[in-house]
């Protein structure tokens, strides 16, 4: 459902800026995909809206949804903030051992390919909830590769060491 709701939001933008191209010409068009865009209401919102009801994530279906969608990392309009909130959330939350697990995947993942405005946020979930195999992963990561991967792996190291 995420992934399908991440193609129909991005669908629904791309008519905006495509009719915003041609808005002279044809504003009719321009101001309908705007208003498909903000009256849009996807299915996904309800779980969100969830996350914003406590500092914490109690609810086993609502971190569920939160785990599941910072793995599958989705981009769309505001997604990054959606994200920023979800991981701010994690830190006040007690997880199981698989969870835990699961959220030092997503932390290696956001270092190998996540470089997004979330990424310090995941740099300080990993202070709360990095393990010593992250710290292992991170720090081979360092040492094995260059550019923007040992950057950000430095930088969580950074962070999981203060």
């Amino acid at each position: 459902m995420i992934n399908h709701e991440t193609e129909v939001m991005n669908r629904l933008q791309r008519d905006v800026h495509s009719t915003f191209l041609k808005r002279g010409k044809d504003r009719e068009s321009w101001s309908k995909a705007c208003e498909k865009f903000h009256s849009y209401v996807s299915p996904i919102d309800h779980a969100i809206d969830e996350i914003y009801e406590s500092p914490a994530l109690n609810n086993k279906q609502t971190l569920e949804f939160v785990l599941t969608f910072l793995e599958i990392d989705p981009m769309f309009f505001r997604s990054g903030y959606v994200k920023e909130d979800m991981i701010q959330r994690l830190k006040r939350t007690n997880l199981t051992q698989e969870q835990l697990t699961r959220v030092n995947s997503i932390l290696t993942d956001a270092v190998e390919n996540r470089g997004h405005r979330e990424f310090k946020r995941y740099c300080r979930l990993a202070k709360f909830m990095g393990t010593d195999s992250l710290v292992k992963i991170l720090e081979g990561i360092v040492e094995h590769n260059t550019g923007a991967r040992k950057s950000r792996a430095k930088l969580m190291l950074s962070y999981m060491h203060t």
